[in-house]
């Protein structure tokens, strides 16, 4: 069987295109010229170029291909021009669908977001489940969660057409192997041997390693039952922010000093980063954002049972093994890019 599978530089992407080979399937990885493919590399899929924002660079890539996977979008939460999102996350999803359609794919597998529920599972102790409304609202700090909804729709579109058979899974946090969101920033921030925590919040987090996410996206894609079908990705219990810190703290090892900072102080900060990054019209995202730091103070509460009950799904991989494969990845990133520089340096 063949698949496509877009983002297969990223944490989820890249994770799907191991699970997929190891299962037998024929892949095929879409990914741009500038990204780094060094991973992608070793992994026996066969690299195409293109881009979501590009219909004709897809058109090559969903020929002949039984299932698409979709797991590119911009992945810059907080960070960005609503015009920067609508084009990559919304207007790619709909010229991937159509390019999936025009190749002959029968299955349409769409990783979205817990964002698209908006407040309700940041707030109380309901977990959302896969019957919660979804009512995010577009403003300046939902641009991320208001274009997963919009691709979510798209996708919907297609399947009551008849056009292609969709499944779609919705993740809280992924963490792993080339995450350079919530793991990247927790893994920094854990290198200080004084580690101040902004505020008191400690919210559940539904965290889920991404090789656990392939799995489940797997099972959705190529089931019948799930055909027409979304299932949130979550463990039985939440994780507990800090928990997810804390081991992180321990697979890198060492001694650290748990403080705290006033929360008002912490967002003044980021604001100052976000600032800092305007005026000198950074590309990249800066290491702090506000949203990230809302994020820190707001439950991500859902109800994965779905996936166990229709799919027998469950994750496998502990938050202790994750994060030491996180942290194992990690570095051997860095020692590469340190003999790199002493190569390029003339000091090898």
């Amino acid at each position: 069987m063949k698949a496509l599978v877009t983002g297969g530089t990223g944490c989820v992407g890249s994770a799907l295109v191991e699970r997929l080979i190891e299962k037998g399937f024929e892949v095929r990885a879409l990914a741009r010229k500038t990204s780094n493919l060094q991973h992608l590399e070793t992994t026996g899929a066969k690299i195409v170029f293109g881009d979501v924002t590009d219909y004709e660079s897809l058109r090559a890539a969903a020929d002949g291909v039984d299932i698409v996977f979709h797991a590119a979008a911009k992945v810059t939460p907080g960070w960005g021009t609503w015009e920067e999102f609508e084009r990559t996350t919304v207007r790619g999803t709909e010229n991937l669908l159509k390019a999936a359609v025009e190749g002959g794919a029968s299955r349409f597998l769409q990783v979205s977001s817990y964002t698209v529920y908006g407040e309700a599972c940041m707030k109380g102790d309901v977990p959302a489940d896969e019957s919660t409304e979804c009512a995010v609202c577009l403003t300046p700090k939902t641009y991320y969660d208001y274009a997963k909804l919009l691709a979510e729709r798209a996708c919907w579109e297609y399947h009551r057409q008849g056009k292609i058979k969709v499944s779609m899974i919705r993740i809280g946090s992924a963490y792993g192997p080339r995450d350079r969101l919530i793991s990247d920033r927790i893994y920094r921030y854990a290198a200080s041997p004084i580690i101040l925590w902004p505020g008191r919040g400690n919210p559940r987090y539904a965290i889920v390693n991404s090789y656990d996410i392939a799995d489940l996206a797997i099972l959705a894609a190529t089931s019948d039952k799930a055909i027409g079908e979304v299932y949130n990705v979550a463990c039985p219990e939440p994780t507990r922010l800090r928990q997810f810190a804390e081991a992180m703290v321990r697979a890198r090892g060492g001694r650290r000093i748990w403080g705290s900072i006033p929360f008002p102080i912490a967002y003044a900060w980021c604001y100052l980063m976000e600032l800092v990054a305007t005026v000198r019209h950074a590309k990249e995202m800066p290491f702090l954002n506000r949203y990230f730091i809302l994020q820190l103070n707001m439950e991500c509460n859902l109800d994965g049972s779905k996936a166990k009950r229709e799919l027998g799904w469950e994750p496998k991989i502990s938050l202790e093994e994750g994060t030491r494969q996180y942290v194992e990845w990690r570095r051997a990133e860095e020692a590469a890019e340190r003999a790199k520089k002493a190569k390029h340096s003339g000091k090898v």
